[in-house]
């Protein structure tokens, strides 16, 4: 699993919390190398947060969406400025989407959903 976050001690929370049930986590401080980390690590779900540092969470969604090679990785969004009604009126849609500050089972009960774990 990947998960990108410009904020270090939310990334450090999503990782604990994921790698405490056995998930193998990739975590990423900028998407600008995510096609790289997709490549060597071959994540089987995305978290991304949508507000990133000088970069817009949503465009690189949608550069996703719009690569052959990613198109079909689940996606969860994450944000504390946008809700689910904000992003479910996007042009692309993410898998699931998590609103920060999050509860620990509700985004496990996400995460086991899209994994099948």
């Amino acid at each position: 699993m990947l998960v990108v976050d410009d904020d270090p001690d939310i990334l450090e929370v999503f990782q604990n919390v994921l790698e405490t049930e056995y998930y193998k986590v990739y975590p990423l401080l900028s998407p600008r190398h995510i096609f790289k980390a997709i490549e060597d690590f071959d994540p089987d779900l995305i978290i991304l947060d949508i507000m990133l540092n000088g970069m817009d969470g949503r465009a690189v969604f949608n550069k996703l969406r719009l690569n052959p090679e990613t198109e079909n990785i689940p996606v969860i969004m994450a944000s504390a400025r946008y809700d689910e009604n904000y992003i479910s009126s996007q042009r692309y849609h993410p898998d699931d989407y998590l609103e920060k500050p999050f509860d620990i089972a509700h985004l496990l009960q996400k995460v086991n959903a899209l994994t099948q774990n």
